[in-house]
C-alpha cells in the first residue's frame, strides 16, 4: 500500500511539474471586472489606451497603423467596470478587443456600429434556440455557440437547444460543430430572441486541407475533466470486428477504458467492475449491451447520434454506478425527405428506413438488424446442428408540437440465441437473452432562460438457459425498471446555468429461477427469492462562471433506495451460516439507505488555449451483477439490489488535469491523474455458488478496493489526417478480510500499462482509411505455486489470489473504405474492408491447468499434446485474424 501511495505521489507531481512548466509564462491574467475612471473630451485614442493601461493595470498589444490610434475621442466614465469601457472606446469605434495570453490585442471589427449605440452593462439579453442539419432537420448535440469577440459561449443540450445571454448591442456569433461548416450570423441584440439555425455538413474535396477553420472553438468551451465525446463522423472512421461500426467497442480508445479483450463487450473504468458502467440509449438503461456474447454491441450504428462518457467526475443528475456513465443518443430522422441506408456483410446487415411524417414537424426512423452468421456453422460443427445468431429493432417518433414543446418516443428490442443438438439426439440445449427498453419524453421550453424534459422509460434484460428442447424448462434471470424523470436547466445569466431535478424508480430483479413445464408458481423448485425495490433521486447543480479565469461546477444529488416485499430474507452469522428467516408481505419496506453524493468540479483558465481542472465525486451503486465469472463471453446475469446483506457500494474520486490547445487548436492535449476509493466492495468466497442459489448473498464477502492512475492524450480532431495517441498507467488493489488471508492483492482488472492508438486519413476523393492499435498489460489470476500427486492425479496448489498474468494483450486493426458514387450524388455506397487484429495476434483469456477429455477422448481445453501425461498449462484465445468486406449505402 505505502508502494502504491509513493507512485500516485510521484505521479501527480509529474503531472504538476508538467502544468507549472506550461503555465509559469502564462500566470498573469488580465481582471476586467475591475472598476476605474476615465473621463476624457477629444483625447486621442492612443492616449486613452495609456491611460486605461496605467488605472486598470492591463497591457495592449496593437499595431498604430491598424486602429485610428490619433482619432479624438470622448468617453465619461465614472467607476466603471474596465469591460464596459473597453466597449464604449473601442466597439463602438470599430475596433475589436481580444484577450490573448497576458495582453488585450486589438484589431479591425468587422463592422462600425452607429454611434447611437450604447453598451449598458447592466442590459442584457437572450438568445435561443436550436442547431439543425440544414439537410436532414435533426438536432446537433454538443454544438458551440459564442460571441466572436468576447468568447461568451454555451453548447447545445442534448436535445439541441442553446440558451446564450449578452449584453445590449451588435454581436458577431459563431456556431460551430465539428463536421460542419461554421456558421456566423451579425446580430443586434435589443431584446431576447429566438433563433434556430441551421448547419451544413463539410465535405472534404481535393485543395481542402480542413474541414472547418483552424480555431473551431474557444478552449473555455471543451468538455469537463474526465469527459470524451464521441458524434456519429467520429465513431464512423472506427474500425470495427465485422467492419461495422461497433459503438461500445469504440470506448477502448479513450484513455482509462480498458477492454476485457477480444470478442468481448465487457470493458473496465478506471479500476472499477464491469457491472459499475451505466449505459444509457436516450436516458433508458441498458443491462446488456452484447449481441453474439459481446462480439458486438446491441444498438445498431445507423441509429445513433452522438455519444458521450464521463470517466467518473459524473454531472450531478448521473448516479447509480461507480465508474463511467455512457450516454447514447438515438437520431431522430430526417423531417424533410424520407431515405433508406444500410450495411451488408458477413457477419450482420442491416437495414434503415426514416423520413418525415409531416415535413419540419415531425419524423421517423426504423433500423433493424440480423446477422448472417449461419455459413460459418459447418466449418466448425461438422457433426451437430447449430443454430446462433441475433436481432434487432431500433424505432423512433420525433413530433414539433410548436416552438415550445417536442416529444419523442423510442422503443428498442434485441434478442440472442444459441441453439445447438448432437446428431445423436441424446442431448439438447440453449440459450437466449433479450434487451428490451422504451422511453417517452417530452421537451419543453418555459421561455428563452428556462428548459424541461420530462422522460417515462421501461428496461428490462432477461436471460434464458434451455434445459429442454421444446424450451418449456429452463432457468431464467432478469432484472426491469419503470421510471420518471423529470429535468429542469435554468440559464440563469452569462456566468449561471443551474441543472435540477427528480426521479422515481421501480426495480424489479430475479436473480434466476428454474421454470418446469411451463410458468405457474407451483412449478417451481427450490425458489430463489426475488427482489423489488424504490428508488427517489433528488438532485440539484450550478455552473457558475467567476471572473474570466474561473468555473465552478459543483451540486448533490440525494438517492433514497427502499427494498420492498414480497420476498423472503436470510439473515447470516460471522461464519455465513444462516440463523433467521424473514417473510415479507407485499409492499412492505425492510430496508432503506439514504446517500447524499456531493460533486464539485473547477477550471482555471490559464490562457485561451489552457485550463486546469480538478474536481470530487461521491457515487453510490445500489444495484450489483454478482459474478465470480471472468470469461469474456457470459451474458449471464445475476443482479441484486443492497439490502440488509449488502450495503451500497460506494467511491469517492479525486481528479486532476491539465488540457491544452496546440498549433492553432489543431491539436489537442490533456493529462489526468486521479485516485479512487471503493468501499463496500463485493468479493467472492473461494467456489462461490452464483447460479440458482437462495442463499446468494451468503457467498459474498464485503471489502475495500482502491486504484490510482495517469492518462495522457494528444489528439487532432480535424482535418485529413485525424487521430490521436494516449497512455494510461493505473493500478486497482482490494483488500477483503475473509480472501487472500486479508492481504491486498490485485484485481483483475489490474493491468498497469495501456497504449492506445488510432490514425484516419481522407484523401479527399473516394479513399479513406484507418488504423486502431492497441496495448494492454495482461490481466492478473491466480496460478498454482506448486503441485501435488494424489492417487494417480496431479493436483495443484494455490497461493497468493492473483499472483500471477496473462501475457500482455495487443491487436491491431485496419479499415479501408472506396467510396464508389460522385461526392454530389445523392445515392450514396461504399465498400468497406476490415481486418481485425491485422497481424494475427493470439491473446489468450483463460488459462488452465486441467487437462479435462471428453467420452470420445478428445481434449476439452485445448493442450500440448506432444507433452506428457502431466499436467500442463493451456489457454484459450479468439480466433486471430478477422477479415470482412462489407456494403453500405444510403439514400
Amino acid at each position: 500500500m505505502f508502494i502504491a501511495a509513493k507512485i500516485l505521489i510521484k505521479s501527480i507531481g509529474i503531472l504538476i511539474f508538467t502544468i507549472l512548466v506550461f503555465i509559469a509564462p502564462l500566470s498573469f491574467s488580465q481582471d476586467l471586472s475591475r472598476k476605474i475612471t476615465i473621463v476624457a473630451h477629444d483625447i486621442p485614442l492612443e492616449d486613452i489606451i495609456r491611460e486605461i493601461e496605467e488605472k486598470g493595470e492591463i497591457y495592449f498589444s496593437y499595431s498604430p497603423q491598424s486602429i485610428p490610434a490619433q482619432k479624438l475621442i470622448s468617453i465619461e466614465a465614472q467607476n466603471k467596470s474596465i469591460k464596459y469601457i473597453l466597449r464604449k472606446v473601442f466597439v463602438r469605434n470599430g475596433i475589436k478587443y481580444d484577450l490573448v495570453e497576458n495582453h488585450i490585442v486589438l484589431n479591425p471589427s468587422w463592422e462600425l456600429p452607429g454611434e447611437d449605440m450604447e453598451y449598458d452593462s447592466d442590459a442584457h439579453y437572450t438568445l435561443s434556440g436550436y442547431l439543425k442539419d440544414q439537410n436532414t432537420g435533426e438536432v446537433l448535440i454538443g454544438a458551440h455557440v459564442y460571441e466572436d469577440s468576447t468568447y461568451i459561449g454555451t453548447s447545445t443540450n442534448a436535445y439541441g437547444f442553446y440558451s446564450l445571454t449578452l449584453p445590449l448591442g451588435a454581436h458577431r456569433i459563431i456556431f460551430s460543430f465539428l463536421g460542419y461548416e461554421s456558421a456566423v450570423l451579425k446580430i443586434n441584440l435589443d431584446g431576447d430572441k429566438q433563433l434556430n439555425q441551421e448547419m451544413r455538413e463539410a465535405f472534404l474535396k481535393m485543395k481542402e486541407v480542413e474541414i472547418i477553420a483552424k480555431a473551431e472553438k474557444p478552449f473555455f468551451l471543451d468538455k469537463q475533466i474526465s469527459e470524451f465525446r464521441f458524434n456519429h463522423k467520429t465513431l464512423s472512421k472506427l474500425p470495427g470486428i465485422t467492419g461495422d461500426l461497433d459503438i461500445i467497442k469504440s470506448l477502448q480508445v479513450i484513455p482509462g477504458i480498458e477492454s476485457f479483450g477480444d470478442g468481448s463487450s465487457l470493458f473496465f473504468v478506471r479500476g472499477g467492475n464491469c457491472d459499475q458502467n451505466l449505459i444509457l440509449v436516450d436516458e433508458a438503461p441498458v443491462y446488456n449491451p452484447s449481441h453474439l456474447f459481446g462480439f458486438l454491441s446491441v444498438i445498431s450504428p445507423d441509429a445513433i447520434c452522438d455519444m458521450q462518457v464521463y470517466k467518473g467526475d459524473f454531472p450531478v443528475k448521473y448516479g447509480g454506478r461507480l465508474s463511467s456513465v455512457v450516454d447514447i443518443k438515438t437520431r431522430d430522422g430526417n423531417m424533410r425527405r424520407f431515405g433508406f441506408g444500410g450495411n451488408i456483410g458477413p457477419y450482420a446487415s442491416s437495414l434503415t428506413v426514416e423520413g418525415p411524417l409531416i415535413k419540419d414537424k415531425s419524423s421517423f426512423i426504423v433500423t433493424g438488424r440480423v446477422s448472417t452468421l449461419q455459413w460459418l456453422t459447418p466449418l466448425y460443427y461438422l457433426d451437430q446442428e447449430i443454430r446462433v445468431g441475433f436481432l434487432d429493432l431500433n424505432a423512433k417518433l420525433n413530433f414539433k408540437i410548436n416552438d415550445k414543446n417536442r416529444l419523442f418516443a423510442t422503443f428498442y428490442i434485441g434478442n440472442d440465441f444459441l441453439e445447438r443438438s448432437t446428431n445423436s439426439g441424446i442431448q439438447t440445449y440453449g440459450i437466449s437473452w433479450y434487451n428490451t427498453l422504451g422511453t417517452l419524453r417530452w421537451n419543453h421550453v418555459f421561455n428563452q432562460k428556462l428548459f424541461s424534459n420530462t422522460t417515462v422509460y421501461f428496461s428490462r434484460y432477461q436471460y434464458f438457459l434451455y434445459l429442454s428442447d421444446d424450451k418449456k424448462e429452463y432457468w431464467n434471470s432478469s432484472i426491469s425498471n419503470l421510471a420518471l424523470k423529470y429535468d429542469l436547466s435554468w440559464y440563469l445569466n452569462p456566468d449561471n446555468t443551474i441543472d435540477a431535478g427528480f426521479s422515481l424508480t421501480a426495480n424489479g430483479t430475479d436473480p434466476g429461477n428454474i421454470i418446469l413445464n411451463g410458468e405457474t408458481s407451483s412449478d417451481r423448485t427450490n425458489e430463489v427469492p426475488q427482489y423489488n425495490s424504490m428508488e427517489y433521486v433528488f438532485y440539484a447543480g450550478n455552473k457558475q462562471k467567476i471572473g474570466k479565469n474561473f468555473t465552478l461546477r459543483y451540486g448533490l444529488r440525494l438517492p433514497i433506495w427502499q427494498d420492498l416485499g414480497a420476498t423472503t430474507v436470510y439473515f447470516y452469522d460471522g461464519n455465513h451460516e444462516v440463523i433467521d428467516t424473514f417473510n415479507v408481505k407485499k409492499d412492505a419496506v425492510y430496508y432503506t439507505h439514504v446517500s447524499l453524493e456531493p460533486r464539485f468540479n473547477i477550471e482555471y483558465s490559464i490562457s485561451r488555449n489552457s485550463s486546469v481542472k480538478a474536481g470530487y465525486s461521491r457515487t453510490t451503486q445500489f444495484l450489483n451483477e454478482l459474478t465470480n465469472n471472468i470469461s469474456p463471453f457470459t451474458s449471464l446475469a445475476v443482479w441484486v439490489p443492497a439490502g440488509p446483506n449488502i450495503e451500497p457500494q460506494k467511491a469517492d474520486q479525486y481528479s486532476l488535469g491539465y488540457f491544452r490547445n496546440l498549433f492553432d487548436s489543431r491539436i489537442k492535449f490533456s493529462a489526468e491523474t486521479y485516485y479512487k476509493n471503493f468501499h463496500n466492495y463485493i468479493d467472492y468466497a473461494p467456489q462461490a455458488n452464483m447460479l440458482y442459489n437462495p442463499l446468494i448473498e451468503g457467498e459474498l464477502r464485503i471489502g475495500k478496493a482502491w486504484s490510482y492512475g495517469l492518462e495522457l492524450m494528444f489528439q487532432k480532431p480535424q482535418g485529413k489526417l485525424t487521430g490521436w495517441i494516449g497512455y494510461t498507467y493505473s493500478r486497482v488493489f482490494v483488500k477483503t478480510p475473509e480472501v487472500n488471508n486479508g492481504d491486498v492483492y490485485p484485481a483483475f482488472q489490474d493491468r498497469p500499462h495501456n497504449i492506445t492508438l488510432f490514425v484516419s486519413y481522407d484523401t479527399g476523393k473516394r479513399w479513406s482509411m484507418s488504423a486502431n492499435w492497441i496495448f494492454l498489460s495482461g490481466a492478473a489470476i491466480s496460478t498454482p505455486v506448486s503441485f501435488y500427486e494424489y492417487n494417480g492425479y496431479t493436483v495443484p496448489i494455490y497461493g497468493e489470489k492473483n499472483n500471477d498474468r496473462l501475457p500482455d494483450y495487443h491487436r491491431l486493426d485496419l479499415s479501408v473504405s472506396f467510396r464508389i458514387n460522385k461526392i454530389e450524388n445523392r445515392y450514396k455506397h461504399s465498400l468497406i474492408l476490415n481486418l481485425y487484429n491485422a497481424y494475427g495476434r493470439t491473446n489468450p483469456f483463460s488459462l488452465s491447468f486441467n487437462r479435462i477429455e471428453d467420452n470420445n477422448g478428445n481434449y476439452v481445453v485445448p493442450a500440448d499434446h506432444n507433452a506428457q501425461n502431466e499436467l500442463v498449462p493451456t489457454t484459450l484465445s479468439v480466433s486471430q485474424i478477422i477479415p470482412s468486406l462489407n456494403y453500405q449505402f444510403k439514400f
